[in-house]
């Protein structure tokens, strides 16, 4: 008999084989196929705005061409294709590195940089922030499944997602060994959340011997893309607080909002 192999499908970790990233799922492959046959698809199944007519935007990627190129800087022609702002930012920001991007840094990230995004934190909410309590992540799902990973410590742990959910926390909470805790949106109410609703959820999870230990929150939504009021944000707070609950607020899409006063 030939020895086994050291890894197959029968000797892989059995949370992995749980995991079901739906985003592409049945309903993305019949798409493509459908696309593949002609059809015009959007595919909005992914949260990405450019496939919906976004405009990238151009300042980040000027700003970040110039750090991992930093040569440019001594081009004197960089002004002919570098506006002068993006020129000022990447010299900043390579002033904060010692050997460049390439050299490691804080493992939270460096420094300066989360000195700007707990004055962001700051102007946006009018509360101070502490940079010093800030991690910085390689795109919101690594910090997703940072935190996750984090608080998870067995199966009897439970984490309260909104259905419909951007399904990475399904996918994550299987991964780690949790348990998902769903709380259902109102349609209706424009996708809002019903406190009831959660207080239904959670003593639901109790029940089955569930410890809930963080809720999550999408807003603006995924994939819905509702917007809480501040009433419900208000009443979510109050709830986390009287569960003693971790609160997980997924706000990447912030910047995406066009107010309704604001020119389009």
């Amino acid at each position: 008999m030939p020895p086994p192999k050291p890894l197959d499908h029968e000797s892989v970790n059995e949370n992995v084989k749980k995991v079901a990233y739906a985003v592409r799922g049945e309903l993305y492959l019949r798409a493509s196929e459908l696309q593949k046959e002609g059809k015009k698809i959007i595919f909005t199944n992914v949260g990405n705005p450019h496939a919906l007519g976004q405009k990238p935007l151009t300042f980040p990627r000027q700003v970040v061409a110039l750090c991992q190129a930093p040569f440019l800087l001594d081009d004197p022609n960089v002004g002919l294709v570098f506006p002068a702002d993006a020129i000022g930012r990447a010299k900043h920001y390579l002033s904060l590195t010692s050997g460049g991007l390439g050299a490691y840094s804080d493992s939270r990230g460096l420094p300066g940089i989360r000195k700007e995004v707990a004055d962001f934190i700051e102007r946006r909410d009018g509360y101070p922030s502490n940079p010093d309590l800030i991690f910085l992540t390689d795109g919101a799902s690594k910090g997703v499944m940072q935190i996750l990973n984090t608080i998870i410590r067995n199966e009897k742990d439970g984490i309260l997602v909104p259905v419909p959910q951007y399904p990475l926390y399904s996918a994550a909470i299987s991964l780690y060994g949790g348990s998902l805790v769903p709380y259902y949106l109102e349609e209706e109410a424009n996708w809002g959340l019903d406190v009831n609703n959660l207080r239904h959820s959670v003593a639901q999870a109790r029940s089955k011997g569930i410890t809930v230990r963080a809720m999550v929150i999408i807003n603006p939504g995924n994939p819905t893309g509702q917007c809480l009021s501040e009433a419900n944000l208000r009443d979510l707070l109050k709830f986390c607080f009287q569960e003693n609950l971790a609160l997980l607020a997924d706000e990447v899409y912030q910047q995406n909002i066009t107010r309704m006063n604001d020119p389009l």
